[in-house]
């Protein structure tokens, strides 16, 4: 099974995660700890740090889980590009002004997307005046 999330899906199987081989089980190594980081980091930190078997990990891991849950947890899945996508379509103004004005204002980009949030409308108002004038 070479596939990383067939694989995934398989941990939360016991029948069928006992048919997977300890070649592939060490393969999936890096991503099956980079995912037991998200809820679990102090292990998945010992496991990167210890000179382990990556395969006898990922069965600690199975093994774990498999009591926990009954199927993939929703934590194991992380945000794509479809959800920045969303993300900048619901941006009102453009990548270009916003880049703009952080490096008019010395500013980051972060910073301008916190006060979007904080301060809303006045901000935003803001950004269309400073857009106005950099476009004329």
């Amino acid at each position: 099974m070479s596939d990383l999330f067939g694989f995934i899906n398989s941990m939360f199987k016991p029948e069928e995660f006992k048919k997977t081989k300890m070649h592939d089980r060490a393969k999936h190594f890096f991503m099956i700890n980079r995912f037991a980081s998200i809820k679990f980091p102090v292990q998945a930190s010992y496991f990167n740090n210890l000179k382990i078997n990556p395969g006898q990990t990922v069965t600690y891991w199975q093994e774990n889980w498999s009591k926990m849950y009954n199927r993939t947890p929703g934590w194991m899945y992380v945000k794509t590009a479809k959800a920045k996508e969303a993300k900048k379509k619901a941006q009102p103004i453009s990548d270009e002004t916003i880049k703009t004005y952080c490096e008019k204002f010395q500013v980051s980009r972060r910073d301008v997307e916190e006060a979007l949030i904080l301060v809303g409308a006045p901000f935003e108002k803001e950004l269309r005046e400073f857009e106005h004038l950099i476009t004329q």
